[in-house]
C-alpha cells in the first residue's frame, strides 16, 4: 500500500517535471528560431562560430525533448506489467539533459556574448545601409 502510494507520487513527479521541461524547451526553441536568422549576417564574413553553436543547440533541444518523451512513454507502457521497472525508466527520462550535456549538446539558453554583440552590430549596420539606399 505504501509502495503504491510512493510509486504514484513518483509517477506524478516524472510526468509533471517532463511536461514543464518540454514547455520551457519549446519556448527556448521558439526564441532560437527567431534569433537564428541573425547569425546569417556573420556567415559571409567567415564568422561561423555563432551559427554552428546555434545549430548544435537547436539539435540538442529537439533531441532532448524527443528522448525524454520516448522514455516517458516507454515507462508508462512498462508500468502496466512491471511497476518498478516502469518507474525506473520514467525517472531516467529526467537525466536526459544532463547526459546530453556531457556529450556537448547543451540545452540551456546560454549566450555567447561576443558573438551576440557582433551579430547585433552586423544586423544594425545592414539595416542602416538598406535604409540609406
Amino acid at each position: 500500500m505504501i509502495f503504491n502510494l510512493l510509486a504514484i507520487i513518483a509517477l506524478g513527479y516524472c510526468v509533471i517535471k517532463i511536461f514543464f521541461a518540454n514547455i520551457k524547451r519549446g519556448g527556448i526553441l521558439l526564441t532560437q528560431i527567431a534569433v537564428g536568422s541573425l547569425h546569417m549576417f556573420s556567415i559571409p564574413k567567415g564568422y561561423t562560430d555563432g551559427f554552428i553553436q546555434w545549430c548544435k543547440q537547436v539539435i540538442a533541444l529537439c533531441l532532448t525533448a524527443f528522448l525524454q518523451m520516448t522514455l516517458l512513454y516507454l515507462g508508462l507502457l512498462t508500468w502496466q506489467t512491471n511497476l518498478l521497472l516502469g518507474l525506473g525508466v520514467m525517472l531516467s527520462a529526467n537525466e536526459v539533459p544532463r547526459i546530453a550535456q556531457m556529450f556537448g549538446l547543451d540545452t540551456s539558453a546560454r549566450v555567447n556574448l561576443s558573438s551576440a554583440v557582433y551579430t547585433t552590430t552586423s544586423a544594425v549596420n545592414l539595416a542602416k545601409t538598406i535604409i540609406k539606399k
